[in-house]
């Protein structure tokens, strides 16, 4: 959410067909339909810092990884500022302090991610520490002072669950 807006951008069909469609609703529950997202993906992730939505990596209709973070600011406007570390997809968002973290997720076909990208509010891109284990389709949330991101899967010669949490505070 960024102002009074939630928004909502991206994804995909049962056939896979990737969207570049953005939906803001606003306190009224009115929705409408910003600019679009500079690359249509699914697989991204969301998360907001200061007066900025932003949207995260995923993947593209030619099964590219993708490194693009979006901006929306409270007008609405789409900027894009400095792409992730490195492009993944199914990584996840959450927001603590003066930042929006994007963490793990897959890098290639069989190599799951422990890093973490850091926007502040200026959408200045930083890599605070990794997290302790590498994986993908974690989950994201912020509550008082942190944001924790647990569970997912491992990969490490097999596909294995994960009951890992990590969490980061506002420095």
């Amino acid at each position: 959410s960024v102002g009074d807006y939630a928004l909502f951008a991206g994804g995909a069909d049962d056939s896979y067909n990737l969207s570049d469609v953005v939906y803001a609703y606003d306190t009224s529950l009115t929705r409408s339909t910003p600019t679009t997202l500079s690359v249509a993906r699914g697989g991204l992730a969301g998360a907001s810092v200061g007066d900025y939505a932003l949207f995260a990596g995923g993947e593209d209709a030619y099964s590219n990884l993708s490194d693009v973070v979006d901006a929306y600011d409270t007008s609405l406007t789409r900027s894009t500022p400095t792409v992730l570390s490195s492009a993944r997809d199914t990584l996840v968002g959450a927001s603590v302090g003066n930042y929006a973290l994007f963490a793990g997720g897959y890098y290639d076909d069989s190599d799951y991610s422990n890093t973490v990208d850091a926007y502040d509010t200026s959408l200045t891109r930083s890599t605070p520490t990794a997290l302790s284990a590498a994986r993908h389709s974690l989950v994201g949330v912020s509550v008082g002072n942190y944001a924790l991101f647990a569970g997912g899967a491992e990969f490490d010669s097999s596909y294995n669950l994960s009951d890992v949490v990590d969490a980061y505070d506002t420095s």
